[in-house]
């Protein structure tokens, strides 16, 4: 289809005033796009843009609660929390069993930590099963990346669904 230049849509309009009145010539006039009908989107344009299957693919905001919160690892300890802890060199400090014998007596003994208290606090073995920093760092940075994939894509989604309102809305005009 050509588009119509001013000089001929002018042309038009004197005719229809002339014809229709100049009420009714204004509110024809404002129906017909003045670069004609190409410039509306057709379906195979919408056939690009998303649809809600393919969002399935992404998790919900339901999958995401399964992982750890900043609450969550508030929980565990930090490296300056286990700085708190006697270092085996620190330890050597310490009196021996022997050098105990020698100044205390079993009564004066019960006073300091036994093996039982002892069992209370992390091992080396049971600190290497939490998460280190860089591992949550890491988690985060894929974290971030996977949203921001997701943004990009309703935002497309939300534009080809305007696109699409606004063909309905259009249409009606050319019925």
């Amino acid at each position: 289809m050509t588009l119509v230049s001013e000089i001929e849509r002018t042309e038009l309009v004197n005719q229809l005033v002339a014809t229709i009145g100049e009420g009714s010539a204004e509110t024809l006039m404002k129906c017909v796009l003045p670069e004609g009908r190409d410039q509306l989107a057709t379906k195979h344009d919408f056939k690009v843009f998303a649809t809600k299957d393919d969002f399935k693919v992404f998790a919900t905001k339901e999958d995401l609660k399964a992982f750890a919160t900043k609450d969550d690892l508030k929980a565990f300890a930090t490296k300056e929390d286990l700085k708190a802890f006697a270092t085996k060199e620190e330890l050597k400090a310490f009196a021996t069993k022997e050098d105990l014998k020698a100044f205390a007596t079993k009564e004066e003994l019960k006073a300091f930590a036994t093996k039982e208290d002892l069992k209370a606090f992390a091992t080396k073995e049971e600190l290497k099963a939490f998460a280190t920093k860089e591992d949550l760092k890491a988690l985060g940075a894929e974290l971030r990346t996977e949203m921001a994939k997701q943004a990009r894509v309703y935002f497309v989604t939300l534009t080809g669904f305007m696109f699409t309102v606004w063909a309905m809305m259009a249409a009606q005009f050319f019925v």
